[in-house]
């Protein structure tokens, strides 16, 4: 069963433009294109946030554009495909390069074929939701069930991570499995998941004995279109083991991305998960952590300094060239918090450059502002995760206190918390951006406003006229701080 060709073009907002998965057309500067628009903003001084139409947002050219749709050629069958529109078997696939994907793919006994016959006749989004819920009632063997034969596709889904795609989110359940996932440069998804399917298959057959037909041939996926739905697939996965009742918390589910063995302990998913593979700390490892928990409440600034540079808390300390925390005003009332260095500034030891930084200087000029005068600029993370994934649970436990020592040495009037990552981190909620935009929230007791990535607006254009809209309303919020504390002096 498939979806009506108007159906599936409203879905993915685009024509299908069949392309190779190496283009010939190269892709449009962003950062050049981005950063020019906040620019503008900057010159129009102290009535920048007047409450008035936001910005025009420069959008490069779409896919439906004239020029595009005289491209729209036939692809062979056998050529993957990067963007467009096609059909396996009953399930319509739609791609967008540069995408980010909602997958689900599961065992091959995972359904009766009489309950996939009953649910053949609902409409498609009743018809996913219904497999979902059979999904997790466990039909089938359950394989996966077994901690060896969940630690193959474990260990799968992390070899590619970082170099074919990146994992925003995963869990691997006893008879299915979800990711949100990115595929990187030219590699397809058709190819990713083929690959996924294929050595998985192979090596547990082999560990069981068993032959035949390991997975299901289709996936379903599903093309993510900004980034509340982002966050909402996200939460989905990571909360689909204590849905189904195989963990109390997700990082208590060691065969999910959100899995922090410190907080498991011993008890992680016991009747169905190995012991996670977890390497014994070094004795400078252990010295600095007992150090954070002990004494890093009472750290000045220089202390601080070395214990960020010195530590070896997690496996971050491995890959890293340096660390990062932060630059700025150390008496700022403005404090900037981001997710984690990227590659640029790991290089450097300085939060925010590249890119992201020159649009994140042109965000503060818009607002008056100057980094290093009156504002600190840091990060949840003082190092850098490899290839830019999303931090884990377990390094942003160890990396918290350097964070809140921070703020007590800073004491900001307001912090701007930037991204979805950031976020969640400083409130502790895993509500999305949208939830948590436009209201002012707390961070032990200093006020929060939530508000876009610099790196993420690089990406998504038109989402630029939100984060001004937050840019203003965070002004706003200081003058009426600055306010309070003049009535009351």
């Amino acid at each position: 069963m498939s979806l009506p060709r108007e159906e599936i073009l409203k879905e993915l907002e685009l024509l299908p433009v069949w392309r190779p998965r190496v283009s010939e057309i190269q892709p449009d500067n962003q950062a050049d294109i981005a950063a020019p628009a906040l620019a503008a903003e900057a010159d129009a001084g102290g009535d920048a946030c007047a409450p008035i139409a936001p910005p025009l947002v420069t959008q490069a050219p779409s896919p439906a554009s004239p020029v595009a749709k005289k491209q729209e050629t036939p692809v062979p069958a056998d050529n993957p495909l990067i963007q467009g529109v096609h059909n396996r078997d009953y399930l319509p696939h739609l791609k967008a390069e540069g995408g980010i994907y909602f997958i689900t793919f599961r065992l091959d006994d995972s359904l009766p074929a009489d309950v996939l016959e009953q649910l053949d006749v609902l409409p498609e989004q009743e018809r996913s939701r219904a497999i979902e819920r059979s999904l997790d009632q466990g039909h089938g063997e359950c394989l996966l069930a077994n901690p060896e034969l969940a630690g193959i596709v474990r260990a799968a889904l992390l070899r590619g991570a970082d170099t074919r795609y990146r994992l925003h989110a995963w869990s691997v359940m006893p008879n299915h499995v979800h990711l949100v996932i990115e595929p990187l440069a030219e590699h397809a998804l058709n190819d990713i998941l083929q690959d996924i399917k294929s050595f998985t298959a192979h090596e547990i057959n082999a560990a069981t004995g068993r032959t035949g037909t390991f997975w299901q041939r289709e996936s379903f996926d599903r093309l993510i279109r900004d980034d509340d739905e982002f966050d909402r697939y996200c939460a989905y996965v990571r909360q689909n083991p204590v849905k189904a009742r195989l963990a109390t918390s997700p990082e208590l589910y060691a065969f999910c991305d959100a899995f922090n063995p410190v907080d498991a302990g011993g008890d992680a998913c016991a009747t169905t998960t190995p012991p996670p593979i977890v390497q014994a700390p070094s004795p400078a490892s252990m010295d600095v952590s007992a150090l954070t928990k002990a004494n890093i409440a009472e750290m000045d600034w220089e202390a601080l300094d070395a214990a960020i540079k010195a530590c070896e808390a997690c496996s971050l300390a491995k890959t890293r060239t340096q660390t990062v925390t932060g630059v700025g005003d150390r008496n700022a009332e403005w404090l900037f918090v981001g997710e984690a260095p990227g590659a640029e500034e790991d290089r450097r030891g300085e939060p925010f450059v590249g890119q992201a930084g020159k649009l994140l200087d042109n965000m503060l000029a818009a607002i008056d502002l100057k980094r290093g005068e009156n504002v600190y600029i840091a990060n949840v993370l003082k190092c850098r995760p490899p290839e830019n994934r999303d931090p884990h649970g377990e390094e942003v436990v160890k990396c918290d206190p350097f964070l809140k020592r921070q703020v007590e040495l800073i004491k900001p009037k307001l912090i701007v918390a930037m991204g979805r990552f950031a976020a969640q981190s400083l409130l502790n909620t895993d509500s999305s951006i949208g939830a948590l935009r436009g209201k002012l929230h707390d961070y032990n007791g200093v006020p929060v406003i939530v508000t876009y990535h610099p790196a993420y607006l690089l990406r998504n254009l038109p989402d630029k006229a939100k984060a001004w809209e937050d840019l203003c309303y965070a002004r706003r919020t200081m003058q009426d701080l600055q306010t309070q504390q003049a009535a009351i002096s």
